[in-house]
């Protein structure tokens, strides 16, 4: 699978030599043979073949859906027809690297909570596995009642020990067929306006797809589309249902006549904060609609960043607070029946 940081080198390599002169088959032939990535020039040396053929660029990229998104695709053929092929790339280009970046500060952020979060359920299985089996033999052959901690950590191991396996299976498949049940267009929408409902999951995903919808726009609209147009390309592009919908609303009002802060601030209101649509108006009345858009997705990606942030300083206590419930119950098991134990034997 072609990672974005592969669409991203391409696309900042291919707008620098278009800039510089180098025609096009030239310019793609280049980046295929410095290429470190031999899936990305894979797809590069098919789209080479295809512009040989006769077929336009942004025709040849369609064919690999996966690696070049309808907003991609929709600006490199606006590029090719207004003769802004080398502008739009960079436009493209700014955007990717935008993204790029704000996924790996998120990631970044939440590195800490995965090691931590990976560690306990890796060092509770190890536990389970080779530890308890053990302790557990001891403690089934004392002749006493166990407390009850032990005994649940009994059950426990004995459940692991029996249907361990056939349990981690279960785990697999039921995520696999959740997966596949979400992807289904009846019940894809469902999913994700349930998705943006959970308290501070949804309003961090809210975040971001506001983010995303704001800059593609902008990039469209810099790049000469109108507000129509870009609205129809945003419904196909956005990752989230609602925001595709919600692109669709617009186009439609659009076509009527309404104002896209208008529509925002009355039907859309639960997606789009108050700020953000009178930021849109000023935008409207000032005729500079796509530095605004882009300016709204700069805006919004910081506050994506900042809540990245304060989720993580939720998540760290919380995630402590679990550890040690875990580590006191298992001490609380393994030990109390080694005190009862010996305390039967002084008296």
């Amino acid at each position: 699978m072609i990672q974005n940081v592969e669409k991203l080198l391409f696309t900042r390599e291919l707008s620098v030599l278009l800039k510089s002169g180098v025609p096009l088959r030239e310019a793609l032939l280049s980046i295929a043979e410095q290429s470190q990535f031999s899936s990305m020039r894979r797809v590069i040396e098919t789209v080479i073949e295809d512009i040989e053929n006769g077929q336009s660029f942004s025709h040849a990229l369609e064919k690999h859906p996966k690696v070049f998104s309808h907003l991609f695709v929709s600006l490199i053929g606006i590029g090719e027809r207004s003769g802004a092929l080398s502008k739009n790339l960079e436009f493209l280009a700014l955007q990717l690297e935008k993204t790029y970046q704000l996924k790996k500060k998120i990631q970044g952020v939440l590195l800490y909570p995965t090691i931590v979060l990976a560690t306990s359920i890796t060092l509770t299985g190890l536990i389970s596995v080779f530890v308890l089996p053990k302790l557990m033999r001891l403690f089934a052959s004392f002749d006493m009642l166990l407390p009850l901690s032990t005994r649940v950590l009994l059950a426990f191991s004995l459940l692991m020990k029996e249907y361990g396996v056939i349990l981690l299976v279960a785990v697999i498949v039921l995520s696999v067929i959740f997966r596949i049940v979400t992807l289904l267009p009846i019940v894809r929408p469902l999913w994700h306006r349930l998705v943006l409902s959970i308290p501070i999951i949804g309003d961090f995903l809210r975040s971001l797809y506001l983010a995303q919808f704001f800059r593609d726009m902008g990039v469209m609209l810099g790049s000469g589309l109108s507000i129509s147009q870009a609205l129809l390309v945003e419904e196909k592009a956005a990752q989230n249902w609602v925001f595709s919908d919600m692109a669709r609303g617009l186009h439609i009002s659009s076509l009527e006549g309404r104002t896209l802060s208008a529509e925002l601030s009355d039907r859309y209101a639960s997606l789009a904060p108050s700020v953000v649509t009178k930021m849109v108006f000023a935008g409207e009345q000032s005729g500079r609609l796509s530095e605004t858009f882009l300016y709204l997705g700069d805006f919004l990606d910081e506050e994506v960043d900042r809540n990245a942030k304060n989720f993580t300083v939720v998540l760290e206590p919380a995630l402590l607070i679990i550890i040690a419930a875990v580590v006191v119950f298992l001490a609380l098991a393994i030990l109390s029946p080694i005190y009862q134990l010996t305390g039967s034997v002084h008296r």
